[in-house]
């Protein structure tokens, strides 16, 4: 049970310094003491706390649940500026908020080391060993000028962060893009716009003040993270290094508090001020990128990503961190082939997959949980296109194949009269070698459901065009009851398009469906099948 300072404290000062966690914290004015409840434990390994055990004066007692509702006029309006379209917004995505994201996600499955100080730091090579990333984690994320932690500490550390600090990440990455100078301007989020992000006020099994400690846990091992970089030129933006610095800089955190009839205060509410670091000033600067001196990179972050870890952190460890990789990486030109080695090794991490090519057994329980967070990904909007060379129908997830079953009758009827007589039928066993030939296959990358694909309504900073160069008008869009209409009038079914277009039925469906958009590339060759053009 959480405890509180009541009146009648001399702050004799006898209970700061025996508490362990820091709670016992100076009231601003400098006049007694506060209790910080996001800390305090009530000393859960000894029967008395020990601040209880030296106060003289009985200042401190438990704090009993707050009843009714935790709304009051002391707490700022949230009013969110991101997720406007209520599915989408731009963020940050340039190479140190994708590592930073890894670091969070993938923890200690990453390969950290002692540097030679001896602190905990992970090392990512850029542009073919021309550059270099450096992470190392804060001791205090509230330090102005943070300190590295040790190895032993570090790693300590890293065992008790939670992969929903991502989200937070994210969060903060979609914020920093809302201002023109990032670097120099601090942004506040107070506990109402998370709870909203990230789908926590629905969570009527946490009390308020359980989900006060929670968002503020995430928050604070979000600005654990620091980076130090080495960038070499690129284009016409010359080479920078930058020293050691916070991703996110923790300026302040405002606790609000509510008191009772018996003097108890109550915590009703949390807000921080924070500001993106010297990063920003080179990877998301507005004014220098059209002078070509800097970078303004981002993407699009779906509003589904952040429900989805949030959903299933815990079931599906490995599909998140996956949904959280190529949330960065499916925005990197059209060319998104992936092994499943790398996919293995970014959900898993290397030890496990090490694990799996050595222990006898160990693979075939790795690769089944695969193909379940692959279904998983599915689900959340990401459709895997499997390469037909070295991913055929006789080693993809049984869940791939089913979904090629029609939804119309007749036409699941003609399938299912289809599949009796092909070499390889949906209800055969899969090969001997299935294990080792997976290992070594690959996708061609995943079809994007408009969850992810929605329009944010934010222009991308241009640079100015010379007079030579002239745009290529991209082709007219199609709704799926166009294609569909098209389709029937030239008398085809799904199953005879998607072979015309070398695609899969079920990505026709889905297409009709208005599941997934169709890309730029597919749809030219869509309009040409279909007499469209």
């Amino acid at each position: 049970m959480v405890y509180t300072v009541k009146e009648g404290c001399t702050a004799c000062d006898s209970c700061q310094p025996e508490c362990p966690t820091g709670a016992i914290k100076v009231q601003p004015d400098g006049e007694g003491y506060w209790i910080d409840p996001t800390l305090c434990n009530s000393c859960e390994d000894i029967d008395v706390p020990r601040c209880v055990d030296v106060c003289v004066t009985g200042a401190l007692a438990p704090l009993q649940p707050k009843k009714g509702r935790n709304k009051s006029t002391l707490l700022p309006v949230a009013i969110p500026n991101i997720f406007l379209n209520g599915k989408t917004t731009p963020f940050a995505s340039c190479m140190v908020v994708w590592e930073a994201c890894n670091v969070l996600a993938q923890r200690q499955s990453l390969p950290w080391h002692a540097d030679d100080q001896g602190r905990l730091r992970y090392c990512h090579t850029i542009h073919r060993g021309r550059g270099e990333l450096r992470f190392r984690l804060a001791a205090d994320p509230e330090d102005p000028n943070p300190s590295a932690t040790a190895y032993d500490a570090g790693m300590e550390a890293l065992t008790q962060f939670d992969l929903r600090a991502t989200c937070l990440h994210l969060i903060f990455a979609a914020q920093a893009t809302t201002d023109d100078r990032p670097w120099e301007q601090p942004f506040v989020l107070n506990d109402q716009h998370l709870e909203q992000y990230l789908g926590l006020h629905r969570r009527k099994d946490l009390t308020k003040l359980e989900r006060l400690k929670l968002i503020k846990t995430l928050v604070f091992q979000a600005c654990q993270v620091l980076v130090s970089l080495d960038w070499p030129r690129q284009g016409k933006v010359q080479g920078f290094s930058l020293e050691e610095h916070a991703i996110w800089q923790l300026l302040h955190t405002q606790y609000y508090f509510e008191t009772d009839t018996e003097g108890c205060q109550h915590l009703i509410g949390l807000s921080f001020t924070l500001q993106a670091g010297a990063w920003a000033k080179h990877f998301l600067n507005r004014q220098d990128y059209g002078k070509q001196t800097a970078f303004y990179q981002y993407g699009t972050l779906p509003w589904l990503l952040l429900t989805g870890v949030m959903a299933s952190w815990q079931q599906h460890e490995g599909a998140m961190r996956l949904l959280l990789w190529l949330v960065f990486k499916l925005r990197l030109g059209s060319d998104h082939r992936m092994t499943v080695r790398t996919l293995l090794r970014i959900a898993y991490g290397e030890d496990r997959l090490r694990e799996a090519m050595t222990v006898r057994g160990a693979h075939k329980r790795l690769l089944k949980t695969f193909e379940n967070d692959l279904e998983t990904l599915y689900h959340h909007g990401l459709k895997p296109q499997f390469d037909p060379d070295t991913y055929p129908p006789e080693i993809q997830p049984l869940w791939a194949r089913v979904a090629e079953i029609p939804d119309d009758a007749d036409d699941a009827l003609d399938f299912w009269a289809d599949d009796a007589h092909r070499p390889l039928s949906l209800t055969d066993r899969a090969p001997r070698d299935k294990g080792q030939r997976l290992l070594n296959a690959r996708l061609l990358g995943f079809d994007l459901s408009e969850d992810w694909q929605q329009s944010v309504g934010k222009t991308r900073p241009k640079r100015r065009r010379s007079a030579k160069s002239t745009p290529t008008a991209p082709p007219t869009a199609l709704s799926g009851d166009a294609i569909k209409a098209a389709r029937q009038r030239q008398n085809l079914s799904q199953r005879a398009l998607a072979q015309r277009l070398g695609k899969s039925q079920s990505w026709i469906r889905d297409v009709e469906n208005g599941r997934f958009s169709v890309g730029a590339g597919d749809l030219t060759q869509l309009q040409t099948v279909l007499g469209l053009g």
